[in-house]
């Protein structure tokens, strides 16, 4: 078995393992492939047997904001680990995770970020080799909205605004630093999955947008909020909640760490249900790379992720 780096040279091979391990069209898995720039932005290594791509381990270059910082911190999100059903008991995933890792320490990354399932996180708690801590669990959240009246600086759309946005101040919780050019990036500039946008206007610049995908929950229409980018929530989660009721949908669906202050705000404007079980749940889980990272990332209370922070 050779393990060797993957860049787009391997597009081919890399996008059919992706597509047999995740039920997908290798189409599909080469547009996402381009869409993640292994060559930049994506470190990828790989288990090869001749020919045949039988395990892959890959990292997304992030960053990371922490309040007790002054500057981000960059991170590699770990995503798509991926065993060919005929390769899997033998250990491979450990075998190509370990350059990734090292890859990644020697450029000064300081950890590794990752949203695991059910299955996965078992594989973080037997595996002390492995490196990954989990942080905690994330909770799923019913909403029913509210009654507002909608806003005309406010629309719906699929299309991302081309007005430039306000300058957005960070929070005071460890979360993913995103601006307005990484959103873009990662939910406008998809290459198979559709987005929807909620887009307050002021005057000549956008004051805050709101990510979401119309969905069905119990058979009823309903929304998932996945992204909420602007100063004022509470302006902003109001404006969309009364442009999708209007829109006709009545309840929405959301993932997130419990001690987000987007909960706290959405509280304020909407009926919040915490489900107590959760058929898909995804797990925060973190493995340092450096001894100097700040205490207050092992604590599950002081992170703010939303599911579009999964990828």
């Amino acid at each position: 078995m050779k393990i060797a780096p993957l860049s787009l040279d391997d597009v081919t091979p890399w996008a059919k393992l992706l597509a047999t391990a995740f039920n997908r069209q290798p189409e599909q898995m080469s547009q996402l492939l381009h869409f993640l720039q292994p060559e930049t932005h994506l470190v990828a290594w790989g288990a090869w047997d001749g020919d045949s791509l039988a395990a892959q381990y890959s990292c997304l270059l992030r960053q990371l904001y922490s309040p007790t910082q002054d500057v981000n911190l960059p991170v590699g999100l770990s995503i798509n680990m991926a065993v060919h059903p005929l390769y899997r008991g033998q250990g491979l995933i450990k075998q190509v995770a370990q350059p990734v890792y090292e890859h990644l320490a020697a450029k000064k990354v300081v950890a590794g970020v990752g949203f695991s399932n059910a299955a996965g996180v078992q594989v973080d708690k037997r595996s002390s080799s492995y490196g990954y801590r989990v942080v905690g669990q994330l909770r799923s959240y019913l909403l029913w909205l509210g009654s507002t009246a909608p806003c005309p600086d406010f629309e719906l759309t699929t299309l991302w605004p081309e007005q430039p946005f306000q300058p957005v101040r960070q929070n005071t919780a460890v979360q993913f630093a995103w601006t307005s050019t990484s959103l873009r990036h990662r939910f406008a500039c998809h290459p198979f999955r559709k987005y929807h946008f909620g887009v307050w206007h002021h005057q000549e610049t956008i004051a805050g947008i709101v990510v979401y995908r119309p969905t069905r929950l119990f058979g009823l229409p309903a929304v998932g909020l996945l992204a909420v980018y602007g100063n004022d929530h509470l302006s902003l989660l109001q404006r969309w909640m009364a442009a999708v009721k209007a829109d006709g949908y009545r309840w929405a669906y959301l993932v997130s760490t419990p001690q987000t202050s987007l909960l706290h705000t959405l509280r304020q404007t909407a009926v919040c249900l915490p489900q107590p079980i959760s058929r898909t749940p995804y797990y925060l889980t973190l493995k340092p790379l450096t001894n100097t990272l700040p205490p207050a990332m092992f604590d599950f209370e002081n992170w703010a992720c939303l599911g579009g922070d999964i990828l």
